[in-house]
């Protein structure tokens, strides 16, 4: 097993850029998404090292009225592309819209949904953000059509029930996130 590598993949206009939030400079744009695939390898072996044994976990990114959906690029997808179905219907109605848009912004300004899994877990997420001010929104399939937000961010960004990632081990669940505020409600109601 080599060294995971996130790198987040979005078609800008014409073209096509490929960065990683955890290693600054590891960046590369090419005209077309199979010419990206196909200096790949180059731009690994060049940023780590001939030797290196770089294992890409890729997640890609569209824009979807207003926001940004990002999906991992891995055995899960079909379930990750359901989540983002959800967001979708979600974002064609007016209210629920401007509700997800008023969820906290990336470095770059935008609104960023990761369609997750219960059994993603923190480490997973975290190595998707830029830095400890980034900030990004898990959204986690729940019941038949609805699906659960977790705000993540960094302290004081004025945005309500942030969660800052550093608050949990790398190894926890979003399953396990979701417990902890699911289990305050509980209590609440008995």
């Amino acid at each position: 097993m080599g060294r995971p590598v996130t790198l987040i993949v979005r078609q800008d206009g014409p073209s096509w850029s490929a960065w990683s939030p955890q290693y600054p400079g590891l960046a590369m744009v090419q005209p077309a998404a199979a010419d990206l695939r196909a200096v790949l390898p180059e731009v690994l072996a060049w940023y780590f090292g001939e030797d290196a044994v770089i294992e890409p976990q890729i997640h890609c990114e569209r824009e979807l009225h207003g926001v940004i959906v990002r999906l991992a690029q891995d055995a899960s997808l079909y379930e990750r592309e359901r989540v983002a179905e959800r967001l979708g219907a979600a974002l064609g109605v007016a209210s629920q819209r401007a509700q997800l848009r008023s969820n906290p912004v990336s470095g770059a300004g935008e609104v960023t949904f990761v369609c997750a899994l219960q059994s993603d877990r923190i480490g997973w997420l975290t190595a998707q953000m830029e830095d400890d001010n980034d900030a990004v929104v898990a959204l986690l399939p729940v019941a038949e059509t609805m699906l659960w937000a977790i705000r993540f961010g960094p302290a004081g960004d004025g945005s309500a029930a942030a969660v800052q990632p550093s608050a949990y081990p790398p190894d926890t669940t979003l399953g396990e996130v979701i417990h902890t505020f699911a289990g305050l409600r509980q209590q609440l109601r008995t």
